[in-house]
């Protein structure tokens, strides 16, 4: 199946699943508990659209256990850079349909511990599906910390039935 239906079929289901928030805090649990976010004073994460996996709980969470928050901004088609955001910062919806930041001072990836990576589709062996944009591969390329995803198990499959391409980058956890 190639990329572009596998991102259609994903949507579809979580535009369609049942019980959401019920899942999402057993998600959440599974993340507060683990070593990455126990051992991470900053975090990077998107603000979630309607179908994800709510990542506000998460950024409030954050915020409660002191920790840094840094929510990406797309620059151009080729850069995406991470905000250092507070509970004040502004968002604005971008031509992408995510909320971003306003403020445009970016940060050095290296001062981000955890990057939790949206994702529509995961395999058993940590490859993961975007959303079509590349943003998270660059990053990942040269991002040294901890990486992991959330998903829910229809999103997960033993192995990509997509076509991983060479600048395709795993995680290195999938919470699911």
């Amino acid at each position: 199946m190639d990329k572009k239906n596998i991102r259609k079929q994903i949507i579809g289901l979580l535009k369609n699943k049942n019980h959401k928030s019920y899942y999402e805090h057993k998600l959440y649990k599974k993340l507060f508990n683990s070593l990455e976010w126990k051992n991470s004073d900053s975090i990077a994460i998107t603000i979630s659209l309607k179908f994800e996996i709510d990542t506000r709980p998460i950024i409030r969470k954050a915020f409660l256990d002191n920790k840094e928050v840094f929510v990406p901004k797309v620059i151009s088609k080729e850069e995406m850079v991470f905000i250092n955001c507070t509970e004040d910062t502004k968002f604005k919806k971008s031509s992408f349909d995510i909320y971003e930041p306003l403020f445009t001072f970016k940060a050095n990836i290296s001062d981000i511990d955890l990057l939790i990576v949206p994702g529509l589709a995961f395999s058993l062996d940590n490859n993961r599906l975007g959303f079509g944009g590349g943003f998270y591969d660059r990053i990942l390329k040269k991002y040294n910390g901890y990486t992991l995803s959330l998903c829910f198990k229809e999103q997960i499959y033993q192995k990509a039935l997509w076509k991983v391409d060479d600048f395709d980058q795993k995680v290195k956890r999938i919470i699911y």
